[in-house]
């Protein structure tokens, strides 16, 4: 561990060492003396920083949080001339792991899951995920509506609710059955969803080389 660093980035690696120990060993051994060996630090240190191990998780949450936005808006700014169609696969592929060899976030998220049925302000940080999941899903399909591409006659919430619990459902059991949700099956079945709910767009460039 660094010897010097500002508070933020020190939380961020403690929150950072925690994430590699659920992923590794799972939520039960992520103690403060675990995760100070996985820090190279001393408990002192872990305590400085965080005062409770409830604390540690509700910033280990939202710690996952931001590198799970940031890998999404990475992905779709290398892929920023794709088609609407073709970005919301991109961005629900890291959601649910298809982005990746492992599902690694997958399980981690799994493991919080299961904690924050019976712990109130992980349940509200989960839940304030999941908004902002549908919430997304809802703007790209009302674009996708006004692009004539949705049927004007599809009810874009609940269109929206579904497609964020089809999502939900892989990053599941993605992460509990990864030999047989392989990354390559989840990304065909997020396709073929999507390809059952949203029309191709037209190739802007067809017919340019005729």
């Amino acid at each position: 561990m660094p010897r010097h660093a500002d508070p933020a980035e020190r939380r961020r690696q403690v929150a950072g060492a925690l994430l590699r120990v659920v992923e590794a060993e799972g939520l039960e051994a992520a103690s403060i003396p675990r995760i100070a060996r996985e820090l190279g630090a001393t408990t002192g240190l872990v305590q400085t920083y965080f005062r409770s191990k409830d604390e540690l998780l509700l910033f280990a949450v939202r710690h996952l949080g931001e590198l799970t936005n940031a890998r999404i808006a990475a992905v779709l700014e290398d892929h920023r001339r794709a088609g609407l169609k073709e970005q919301l696969l991109l961005a629900l592929g890291v959601l649910t792991g298809a982005d990746e060899g492992t599902g690694s976030e997958a399980r981690i998220w799994l493991a919080f899951l299961a904690r924050a049925a019976f712990h109130p302000a992980l349940r509200e940080l989960h839940a304030a995920g999941a908004r902002e999941i549908r919430d997304r899903c809802r703007e790209t399909l009302a674009h996708a509506r006004r692009l004539g591409l949705l049927p004007p006659d599809r009810d874009v919430e609940a269109e929206a609710l579904a497609l964020a619990a089809f999502a939900d459902g892989l990053a599941v059991q993605r992460a509990v059955e990864p030999e047989l949700m392989s990354a390559e099956r989840v990304r065909d079945l997020l396709r073929r969803y999507l390809d059952r709910l949203i029309d191709d767009e037209p190739d802007p460039h067809q017919g340019e080389h005729r």
